[in-house]
């Protein structure tokens, strides 16, 4: 009977302090980390669906890192996209060495400002106690993956003046840039949303970016129209072989 009784003592003990310690947290503090864990879900949900839409492999993975210049509202990756491409096509071509050369016949519709945005201005940065947590960095990169080799091909069929490939790929180069930007995959969404709360007027040049992206995706093919000419032009003069 003795034991029994020092047995229920000491899990009332125990019992106790579990309870205690429960309800010693703030209620601020627990809704805090239900929002952070809702917000969380929310974003990893966007990921798995944008990843689904072009039927990628990949598994949606987060990242807390945080980098040393900041985190980016819109991935900075962005600017050097035409020069991968290019870059892919020169590769398959075995002329590689024509990069810088054939770098100037690209469009890429962009501003010096809005370049200097996209690297610079619109980057935020977070304390080491703050939530922070990216998606959106692993969905970008198979997004873009798919749309360069796809811009390489095309460009392929272009240069090749393969009608029935060419209109593949521009369907395909179409549906993924529409995916893009449809599901927002430019942007890190919790960036944004701190760099806009620090200033609302931001919100207005956060509007202007996106758009200029939207346009510049929405437009891809015709910025490598003059690098598929001067590739042409190479094959016709015989400086290459197709």
């Amino acid at each position: 009977m003795i034991s029994t009784l020092k047995l229920m003592l000491a899990l009332a003990t125990v019992l106790g302090v579990v309870v205690t310690t429960v309800n010693s947290i703030p209620p601020k503090k627990q809704n805090v980390n239900q929002n952070n864990a809702a917000l969380e879900n929310q974003l990893r949900t966007a990921a798995e669906q944008a990843l689904q839409a072009i039927g990628s492999t990949r598994t949606a993975t987060a990242s807390s890192a945080l980098a040393d210049r900041g985190q980016h509202v819109f991935n900075n990756n962005l600017l050097k996209l035409h020069r991968s491409v290019l870059e892919g096509m020169l590769n398959f071509l075995g002329a590689s060495e024509q990069l810088n050369n054939l770098e100037q016949y690209l469009r890429i519709p962009l501003s010096q400002l809005q370049r200097e945005a996209i690297s610079t201005t619109m980057v935020v940065h977070f304390s080491s106690d703050e939530f922070y947590v990216d998606y959106n960095a692993g969905v970008y990169g198979a997004y873009v993956e798919k749309l360069r080799h796809e811009l390489v091909e095309y460009l392929k069929a272009d240069t090749s003046d393969n009608d029935d490939e060419r209109n593949r790929t521009r369907t395909q180069v179409q549906f993924i840039t529409g995916e893009m930007v449809n599901r927002n995959v430019i942007v890190d969404p919790m960036a944004r949303d701190h760099w806009v709360k620090k200033d609302q007027n931001r919100l207005q040049q956060y509007n202007d970016i996106r758009a200029a992206l939207m346009n510049m995706f929405q437009n891809i093919l015709e910025d490598f129209e003059k690098v598929s000419e001067r590739i042409k032009h190479y094959y016709e003069s015989g400086k290459w072989n197709r």
